[in-house]
């Protein structure tokens, strides 16, 4: 369905990520996981939607980490239509990679960058249900500046005893005291048998079919129980 929205806060974040906050001129209703698509000087631009779909009356985007023009050219465009409170159109809701919530499998959720928005989604609702079984968010960055959100998945671990948040970053620092290198392989290094999990993945293109075909011939992950909407891309 095609909607009119205006962009109603921006929030700064680090190293140039912004969350971007937008209001249709109509409440629509959306699965945890799902995207919109954000009408752009001819381009049709996916974004995760960060929230969860019991909070739909603002959608939270989270927008940059990425010296690539169509992402520099998004945060422009969203700042520009924010001052001026110019509407612009989207096309929601979009994606098969939603959570199934009726599955009582423990969960492993991996997000590489602004792919963290697909992952808050889907574990803003996992908590929004009170699931109980065990969930494991692996986050992989460029480099520990670019963990936005480290803070608030931290308290979010110290509130809930069945969530475990492993941050993984590729280029470390001498004051990085995690893990450090791919995540898919910080993923490896740390399961054996993935074959019970509900797996659910977000990151640069590319990433999610790799992560895929890794998982399921090194961890007996099940192919049916894999989700990532980048799969009908590949």
């Amino acid at each position: 369905m095609i909607f009119n929205c205006k962009v109603k806060k921006i929030e700064a974040s680090v190293s140039h990520i912004y969350k971007v906050f937008i209001k249709p001129d109509k409440c629509f209703d959306f699965k945890a996981g799902q995207y919109v698509i954000v009408y752009l000087n001819g381009k049709n631009l996916p974004f995760s939607i960060a929230n969860c779909p019991t909070c739909n009356e603002l959608l939270e985007l989270h927008v940059g980490g990425s010296v690539k023009e169509s992402a520099i050219k998004a945060i422009s465009h969203f700042i520009s239509v924010f001052i001026y409170q110019q509407e612009f159109t989207i096309d929601a809701p979009h994606g098969e990679a939603w959570l199934r919530d009726e599955s009582q499998s423990p969960l492993l959720l991996i997000a590489g960058g602004t792919g963290l928005s697909y992952i808050n989604s889907i574990l803003s609702c996992c908590i929004s249900k009170q699931f109980s079984q065990p969930i494991y968010l692996y986050w992989g960055v460029n480099n520990s500046d670019l963990l936005y959100a480290d803070q608030q998945l931290k308290t979010l671990v110290a509130q809930y005893g069945n969530i475990n948040y492993i941050p993984v970053v590729k280029n470390s620092n001498t004051n990085w005291q995690g893990k450090v290198g791919n995540v898919i392989d910080a993923v490896i290094d740390d399961f054996s048998d993935l074959s019970d999990f509900d797996i659910y993945i977000c990151g640069p293109f590319g990433m999610s079919q790799s992560a895929k075909d890794i998982l399921i011939s090194q961890k007996k992950a099940n192919i049916g129980k894999i989700y990532s909407d980048a799969f009908n891309y590949t």
